[in-house]
Order: structure tokens, then sequence, then C-alpha cells
């Protein structure tokens, strides 16, 4: 919040709106000592947030970021010099990781950022110059009003709103700018094992809602990581029993990829304690991806069927 209030802008020219899902921390308490204005979210999801605050906009842009983020002071300043276009509806840059941040959520931040999972959100690779992308982070991203007033309200996926968004706008023929001088400090509160895997399940859950709204959504790679799991472990389980030095060549493979990224990060990073890490995130990504997926690919629409069967009756 102090980030917010501290920018480098004139603090009549903008207001800061909290949308809250009845947290029992300090929240509320924190956001309107410093004059936020608050209102609730009851469907428990961001993108629920974020429809319950697009309602109450009249400015003429609308800049997001989350709870563990903070903004740099001229988050807003910078950003507003890239809508000289007029078909720019959006602007965000990198989100990254503060140095003060635990070894266990860097090691995430360098998987993400050379994930297929973020291939088509490039502010995960730290751009450096601006560049028109196909998607920019909810966390870090500032658009014009009218746009998504156009667009708004979201279908509230779990996950992938801000893909989801993103994806609408540009069809409508629009443009999206990342750019290095827009960027936040993203603590990633999921930044355990235990908190990563969900995350990563809840991530591909959204993937494939959003997919069944706009097929092109999901791309192949996503469906071919999204089942992998049962394939990979029964292609172990054969062939240990027809041939234990192939299935010991085919773990000393996965092994050596798993090595090459962990030594990868250590050239770039520099950090130990960083490095180590990053093979066992390898490993929660994707197992979390894969359980997500199948679960809402292959149970998904049924359990909406029966929800929406019990609604009728």
């Amino acid at each position: 919040m102090k980030s917010l209030i501290n920018l480098d802008y004139p603090e009549e020219c903008y207001e800061i709106i909290v949308v809250d899902g009845h947290s029992t921390d300090k929240t509320v308490e924190i956001s309107r000592k410093y004059g936020a204005k608050v209102f609730y979210e009851e469907g428990g999801t961001r993108a629920s947030a974020c429809n319950v605050g697009i309602a109450q906009v009249h400015g003429d842009y609308v800049a997001f970021t989350d709870a563990d983020c903070v903004v740099d002071r001229k988050w807003l300043r910078n950003s507003f010099k890239y809508f000289n276009d007029g078909y720019v509806a959006g602007v965000g840059g990198p989100n990254i990781v503060p140095d003060d941040a635990v070894p266990f959520c860097k090691a995430i931040d360098f998987v993400i950022s050379h994930s297929i999972f973020s291939a088509d959100a490039t502010y995960a690779k730290k751009l450096g110059t601006p560049s028109e992308v196909e998607s920019i982070a909810g966390c870090n991203s500032i658009y014009r009003t009218k746009v998504l007033k156009e667009v708004f309200p979201i279908d509230e996926t779990t996950t992938a709103e801000d893909t989801l968004l993103n994806h609408r706008i540009r069809m409508m023929g629009l443009r999206l700018i990342d750019a290095p001088d827009i960027f936040v400090w993203h603590y990633r509160h999921w930044d355990t094992p235990e908190l990563f895997l969900k995350r990563m399940i809840s991530y591909s859950k959204g993937r494939v809602q959003v997919g069944r709204l706009y097929k092109e959504m999901v791309k192949p790679l996503h469906k071919l990581v999204g089942f992998s799991l049962p394939v990979i472990f029964l292609m172990i389980i054969i062939l240990y029993s027809i041939n234990k030095l192939v299935f010991l060549s085919v773990i000393g493979i996965g092994i050596s990829f798993l090595i090459f990224f962990s030594i990868k990060c250590l050239y770039e990073t520099g950090s130990l304690n960083v490095s180590i890490r990053v093979p066992v995130v390898i490993i929660i990504e994707w197992i979390g991806w894969s359980i997500g997926y199948m679960e809402e690919a292959l149970l998904g629409g049924k359990r909406r069927y029966l929800m929406f069967k019990n609604k009728k009756a």
C-alpha cells in the first residue's frame, strides 16, 4: 500500500481501489488507513475481484497490481507515454522477485522465466526493449478504461483471467506493450513447495477453462504436458519390466535435464541456494500442471453440468 501512495504522480490524479475477498488479516483496516476505497468480492477468484473493481472505476485508465507486489515509484508516469499510439490498449512489464525473497521463490522465478507455460507471457522473460506481446501480467498492467468496459465482466475462471482479458482485447485489433521501465517487485506468496503445487494446479485448471471459451488459447504443448504424467509413469513401468538398462538410461536423461537447468541457474544467478532448488521446482511445475489439467479437462465440464442441473431442479 505504501508504494501506491508514494507514486511519483500527483495524488489528486488517481485513486486506490482495493477489492477484498473477506480476508481475516488487517488488509481492510490498513487500506482504509491510507485512504483507499474498499469493496468486497464473493467469488473467491481474482477474476471476481477484477469484475467488482472495474464496476467502481471512473477514470481514463485502470492500473492493476496484487497484494504481494510493490510497485515502482514511476510505475504510472512511465506507462502513459506508450498510450500515444491509439491502438495500444494496455501496457505492462516485468514482475521482479526482490533480493530479500526466499531462495525457493527465486528458483520459481527462474523456472517460470524459462518455462513453456509462460511462452505467451513475455513479461516473465524481462524483455530489454518495449515490444508488442500477446499478454501482460495481471499484477502489473495498465489499460484504457474504455477498452476494459467493452470486455468486462470477464468469466470468473480459476486463474488465467488476465490471459483471457488480454486475448479479448487483441481480438479487437488492439495492441499490448511490454516495457522494461514499467515494473513491480513480486514476492509471490506461493513460495513453498506445497503452495507452488497448488498454484500450478490452479494455473492449469484456469488454462483449460479459458480454452473452453477460446480453443486457440490452449496450445498443443499445454495438452501434451497436461496428459503426460500418467503416460510417463506407464512408460517407466514398461521400460523397467522389459529392459532395465533402457530404463536407467531414460532416468539418466531426466536427471541430466534437471542438472542442466540447475547449472544454468547457478551461472545466471550466482546462487547455489537458488540453483539446488530448481530441480524441485521443475518437478512440481510439471506434476502440478498435469494434475490440474487432467482434473479440469476430464471432470470440470461434468462438474459444471451437474451444478447447472441442480440449479434447474
